[in-house]
């Protein structure tokens, strides 16, 4: 019974013409674009670096200063807090370091995805030319 249907089936796409099985699909393109934010991090302000106190004016050549102990612990607190700024900088830019380079390889990717597309779109092309020149043959 299977060899009778089988049979049936190739004297059928023997006898129809060569166009009635060709078939071309129209190529479409699903590819998500990257995305990238683009917040460059901005680095703690100038006029947030701690200034030292007057008290420690005359330390550098004398050795010795007239701060009182809330004065330098206020002072080390703020030098302290702005080198806790510039270690959020550098975190911030190597983020974005990390975010750019991610950018740069999913742009990569959809372009070579787009290619891809183009190629399909030639292939299409080709195959309904083909097809349109076999219709008259």
């Amino acid at each position: 019974m299977r060899s009778i249907f089988y049979f049936a089936s190739l004297v059928i796409c023997a006898l129809l013409p060569r166009s009635a099985l060709a078939y071309c699909s129209e190529p479409s393109f699903y590819s998500s674009k990257p995305a990238f934010s683009g917040a460059e991090p901005g680095a703690p302000s100038k006029y947030q670096k701690p200034d030292v106190p007057y008290c420690l004016s005359s330390y550098s050549y004398s050795g010795s200063h007239t701060c009182e102990d809330y004065e330098l612990d206020q002072y080390f607190n703020e030098v302290n807090e702005y080198i806790d700024d510039l270690n959020d900088f550098y975190e911030e830019a190597v983020e974005f370091a990390e975010e750019a380079r991610a950018y740069a390889e999913q742009a990569a990717e959809f372009a070579n995805d787009v290619r891809r597309h183009a190629d399909d779109v030639l292939d299409y092309a080709k195959c309904e030319a083909d097809e349109v020149k076999r219709q008259h043959e």
